[in-house]
């Protein structure tokens, strides 16, 4: 079955349900720290959206790039097995292709820098005393500019800087290596929503700036992290 993220979301919200099956032992309560290695697999996903009128049909590019990410967060554990925290993932350079039936060799290129702030809510589900399984959903904004060129890095399109709401939902699966240090793996989806460069600053082929570059920004993530309660 394909996940998507009405699937996944539904069922972040069936194990919420299920917890009075699935609950056992308390975890400790207190403020805590992480660090997260991030495989990052993004997409600007409508970029036949993008603006460039009288060239043709639009044929699909490089739509895709995996990277290597990372963020940083603090939270409050509760002690009733829900956690909230505050999380930064750092800024990430991504890059975009796409081109025309009229133009096959002259590709846009869309370059995108994406950095995030997110108000994470985890649901923990104790197996055992150290292993535990859990659902997540988070809420908040991303930074994003965007811009790139079209032929050749020479002919610019103007960049655009916004700031985006921004959500996920996951689940994931964590372990206590030994007191108050936890290991665990997350599975999430993030939407940044719809982004766009600035208008063309080269002359086209009609001497007007009516061309940009437009896409929806998605992240299919697999986290891996370090959590000490203090």
């Amino acid at each position: 079955m394909k996940v998507t993220p009405r699937v996944l979301f539904a069922s972040v919200i069936s194990l919420c349900a299920s917890s009075p099956l699935l609950a056992a032992e308390n975890a400790k309560e207190g403020y805590y720290g992480a660090l997260n290695l991030i495989d990052t697999h993004q997409k600007a996903k409508s970029m036949n959206l993008s603006e460039r009128p009288g060239i043709g049909s639009f044929v699909p590019g490089d739509e895709k790039e995996h990277k290597q990410n990372g963020s940083v967060a603090v939270g409050y554990q509760f002690g009733n097995n829900w956690r909230t925290e505050a999380e930064y993932v750092f800024k990430e350079k991504t890059e975009f292709t796409s081109g025309s039936s009229t133009f096959a060799t002259s590709f846009n290129h869309m370059k995108v820098d994406s950095e995030r702030a997110m108000l994470n809510v985890y649901r923990d589900f104790m197996i055992t005393d150290k292993f535990a399984l859990y659902a997540t959903a988070g809420a908040g904004v991303a930074k994003v500019k965007v811009g790139g060129w079209q032929g050749n890095d020479s002919r610019e399109f103007a960049g655009n800087t916004q700031t985006n709401f921004t959500y996920s939902v996951g689940a994931g699966t964590s372990y206590e290596v030994i007191d108050d240090l936890t290991l665990y793996a997350t599975y999430r989806y993030v939407d940044m929503g719809n982004i766009e460069s600035g208008r063309n600053t080269f002359v086209n082929a009609r001497g007007l700036q009516d061309e940009n570059l437009r896409g929806r920004l998605v992240n299919n993530e697999f986290v891996f992290g370090v959590r000490y309660v203090l």
